[in-house]
Order: C-alpha cells, then sequence, then structure tokens
C-alpha cells in the first residue's frame, strides 16, 4: 500500500468515527424525546426583527435538545464580561437567521412570475437556516478554537474530501453530520408523522426533503435539486448568518451599528444568464447594504470581538478547556477528547463543572469574577520599529508553536508558570469573501461585477491590518513591569524590535 493510500484510509476511518460519535451523541441527547402534533403555525417575536412565522415541523426541531442546549450557549462567548447586555445566545441567532432566510427567498420569487425557488427548496434552506449552528459547544468560537485549531480530529476530516469540508468551520461540521446522521433523520420522519400535508395546508409535504441538501446547505453546497445561490442564502458572501450576527450583535451590545436590512428584499434577487445557472445578486442600489455589512463588522471586530478584556477572558477559557484535555479531567463527566465531547456540554456545565476540579478551579474562578490576566504590551503597527520585526511578528502569529513557544520563554523568564502569560494574536475580520464574490447588477442585461471591483472594500482589510489591528501579551497583575521586560528581551532575541515606552503606555499600566 503506498503512502498516499494510507493516509487516505486513515482519514476515512477518521471520518467516520466522527459520524459515529455524532450519531451516539444525537442518540443520547434526544432519549425520550417525542414530537407531537402543533396544531398551526407559531408566531414568535425577537427583539431585533419584529414578529416572525414558524412552521409547525419547525417549532418541533425547535424545541427538541438539539437547539434548546443552544439557548445556554452565548453567542459572543465572554464578550458579557466587558459589554454586559451581550447575553443573546445561539438559540435566538438561530431563529433570527431562519427569518432573514425566509425574507431573501420572498424578495427573490416575488420578482417573478414563476417563482424560482419551490416550495420544497423553501422548506430545505429555512431547515438549513434553523440549524446551522446546532455544532456549537460551551461559549461558542470560544470551544471550537480548542477542539479544532489544537486538535488534529477535523483536521483529518477536510483531509478526506477537502472540495466539501475544506473551507468548513469546526461547527459547521458537526452540524452537517448531525443533520445527516441516521438518529435525526428517524427524528426527522417522527415529526413528519404527525402531520397530514392535505389537512395542515402546506404548500408541500415535507416528507419529501433531503438531509443530505439541507446539510450541504449549511456548508454552503450545491447538490442535486438544490443550486448553489440556495446553499449562498444561508452560506454565502452576504447570507442570512451575517445579517443577523452583525445586527444583533451590534444592538445587544449598544455600539452603533446600521444595516438597512428593509432594502434588502428590494435589491437582492437571481442573475439569470442562458450559458450559466442563475447567481444570487445585489442591485447596485443595494450595494450600500453590503458595505454597511463589511464596516460594521470590521466595528465588531475592533470594539468588541478584539477588546483586549474580551481576548483576555477568550485566552484564559481556551487554557481552561486545553488543560481539561491534557489532563484528562472529566467535565460534565466526559473527557474532552473529541469535538463530539464539547456538544455535551453548554456554558453553564462547562463552568460550574470546572469549579469544582482542582487543576480548573483557578481558571474558571478568574474568569467568573473577572479576574482575567492585565495587558503587559501592546503590539501593533506603531510599536513595532521596522518592517523586518513586522514580518517577523506575523510570522510568529502565523505559528501556534512559534506563539507557544515565546509564551513559554516569557513565561520563565519571569519565574512564572507557564500558563500565566499569553501572547495573543486576534484572528482578522474575514471580510474577502463578501468583498470577492458578492455580486452587483449594475444595470439589466449587463454582466455582474464583484462588489471590490466598485468600491475599495477589499482594501479595508488591509487598512483595519495597518492601522486597527492589535496584538497583546498578558500576563499576571501587579507584575506587568517585569514581565514586559522579560518580554521585550525575548522579543530582541527573535529579532524583533520595539518601542518599548509607547507599548507599555498603551497597555495602560504606566
Amino acid at each position: 500500500m503506498s503512502s498516499h493510500e494510507s493516509s487516505v484510509n486513515v482519514t476515512k476511518a477518521a471520518t467516520e468515527r466522527l459520524k459515529n460519535k455524532v450519531d451516539s451523541w444525537l442518540k443520547d441527547t434526544l432519549g425520550a424525546y417525542s414530537p407531537v402534533h402543533i396544531r398551526e403555525d407559531k408566531v414568535i417575536r425577537d427583539a431585533v426583527f419584529g414578529f416572525n412565522v414558524f412552521r409547525q415541523y419547525e417549532i418541533n426541531l425547535i424545541d427538541s435538545p438539539i437547539l434548546q442546549r443552544l439557548r445556554s450557549i452565548q453567542q459572543n462567548s465572554l464578550a458579557s464580561l466587558t459589554y454586559p447586555t451581550t447575553t443573546h445566545t445561539r438559540f435566538e441567532h438561530s431563529l433570527g437567521c431562519l427569518s432573514i432566510a425566509d425574507r431573501m427567498i420572498r424578495a427573490i420569487n416575488e420578482k417573478s412570475r414563476t417563482p424560482p425557488i419551490t416550495p420544497l427548496q423553501i422548506i430545505e434552506v429555512r431547515l438549513a437556516a434553523l440549524l446551522h449552528d446546532c455544532g456549537h459547544g460551551p461559549f461558542s468560537h470560544a470551544s471550537e478554537f480548542v477542539y479544532d485549531k489544537m486538535s488534529s480530529e477535523l483536521q483529518d476530516v477536510r483531509s478526506e474530501n477537502m472540495e466539501v469540508f475544506g473551507d468548513a468551520a469546526g461547527h459547521e461540521i458537526l452540524a452537517f453530520f448531525i443533520v445527516t446522521s441516521p438518529r435525526f433523520e428517524r427524528l426527522w420522519k417522527e415529526v413528519c408523522s404527525k402531520y397530514n400535508p392535505t389537512l395542515e395546508e402546506f404548500q408541500h409535504d415535507p416528507r419529501d426533503v433531503k438531509l443530505i441538501r439541507v446539510g450541504r446547505i449549511i456548508l454552503g453546497l450545491p447538490s442535486e435539486g438544490c443550486p448553489g445561490y440556495l446553499s449562498q442564502i444561508v452560506n454565502g458572501p452576504f447570507d442570512a448568518d451575517k445579517f443577523d450576527y452583525i445586527i444583533r450583535d451590534g444592538y445587544f451590545s449598544g455600539l452603533t451599528t446600521y444595516v438597512d436590512i428593509d432594502r434588502l428584499a428590494v435589491s437582492i434577487d437571481l442573475y439569470r444568464d442562458d450559458n450559466s445557472e442563475s447567481t444570487l445578486c445585489m442591485d447596485i442600489g443595494g450595494a450600500t447594504i453590503l458595505e454597511q455589512l463589511l464596516f460594521n463588522k470590521m466595528v465588531l471586530f475592533s470594539s468588541m470581538y478584539h477588546h483586549h478584556k474580551v481576548r483576555a477572558a477568550f485566552r484564559q477559557l481556551a487554557l481552561l478547556l486545553a488543560t481539561a484535555r491534557a489532563n484528562g479531567t472529566q467535565i460534565g463527566g466526559v473527557r474532552l477528547s473529541s469535538a463530539v465531547d464539547y456538544l455535551k456540554l453548554d456554558d453553564d456545565k462547562l463552568m460550574c463543572d470546572a469549579m469544582q476540579q482542582p487543576d480548573l478551579r483557578p481558571l474558571a474562578s478568574g474568569i467568573k469574577l473577572r479576574r482575567l490576566p492585565k495587558r503587559v504590551l501592546v503590539i501593533d503597527r506603531d510599536t513595532l520599529k521596522d518592517p523586518a520585526s513586522k514580518e517577523k511578528w506575523v510570522q510568529i502569529g502565523a505559528d501556534p508553536w512559534k506563539v507557544e513557544d515565546l509564551q513559554t520563554a516569557i513565561a520563565n523568564g519571569a519565574g512564572l508558570p507557564s500558563e500565566k502569560v499569553y501572547v495573543d494574536f486576534p484572528p482578522e475580520p474575514r471580510i474577502y469573501k463578501t468583498a470577492k464574490f458578492s455580486m452587483i447588477r449594475r444595470a439589466s442585461g449587463r454582466p455582474l461585477v464583484s462588489l471590490d471591483s466598485l468600491y475599495p472594500v477589499a482594501g479595508w482589510l488591509s487598512g483595519y491590518e495597518q492601522y486597527r489591528f492589535r496584538s497583546y501579551i498578558f500576563g499576571p497583575d501587579g507584575i506587568q513591569e517585569k514581565v514586559a521586560q522579560i518580554a521585550e528581551g525575548a522579543l530582541q532575541e527573535r529579532g524583533i524590535s520595539i518601542d518599548f515606552d509607547l507599548s507599555t503606555r498603551l497597555a495602560k499600566w504606566v
């Protein structure tokens, strides 16, 4: 057997193991849950988007443990420690995503005498929007950072089929396997069995739904019977997910953000080319919505997601999870050896159990009481003295092993345990996909153009990197000066020169 064949077999085995683990978790999670007949569609009021209608069979899924667990998973991880009103969860975001997806569908269909999106496709897109975040673990992206970026399990799954999973986030892969699992298929059949489509006045029989199509929509992929533009409504350059979380996060954080969501219905459409498949596009008048989307995304990144206290809490929580995994410490009765183990926890369960474990209690207590590490140095374009230093700093940020090596060097030099020092490189805003692949119709009968060909939005990211991006070195309170001096020496050993005075003043402990 060649080395290539061996690698493929290993990867296939890894994928099969993950699928089986997800199905086993789902069996335990659903337990004795049995869907009941819902008499009629339900109206749910949302603080951001007002009243929204949910179908009877959707209510069955909303009531299931799969989605109810999302009530206990905060949308913005630990941002509420800094922005106290950001306590909204993945649950209301999932409902909001479905509502915006439905707006997009209706807007497209109303522009044509023959609606291009069929009743069956509407069901599948709405289900994908509702279920797209069901694979999240506790504190959302904080746990995802540990089970995805610090483990090879999901990387092996991606290697199995790069065309399917190559660009997918960890929680999207888990959501795909949940929706396409045998246990979920059984649940869906049980839900459908509660209704008689001829009596319930459904536009289409939900028993015709193909869950593999729903799963692929979550990944942003087309499939037979599901053109690419349908998947883009849920996971694309401008999608329901982005519209909801950017508007919702701005609303609940109190940050002043604005996206003209009402203009969406007027501007969104399908571009039909005789030589190719229809493409989701925005009229030129609606391009402003996409500018607003991107601008407000960067506002949220610079003001909230990358706030130094938010990042300090994120790093402490990630360390807590990594420590539990490395020590084999049980949380909620499970050892965090697989991505699926995180599905067995929510925010409250994680923090409650961590407080009971001697090796995790100091970290958990620091988070609960907001005793977080302090900024020691702030490193940005102004504190790095020369281009060579900037290049070397970026190289460290791109390599987790180099980051860990620098952390260890600083901690050892300061006589501290390694977990007391964090070198943090916040991830840059992901706007390339929206800028490059959002298609704009300038005039009827003319070819589509990309958003970044009309406005310099692609340059916004480089501008953000140059002017707004900051990275941090965190350490214990009370000894910032000592740690800062050790950190400066460790950076010099790696060929990085900083303006020490400015860097410490930005850290605001001087």
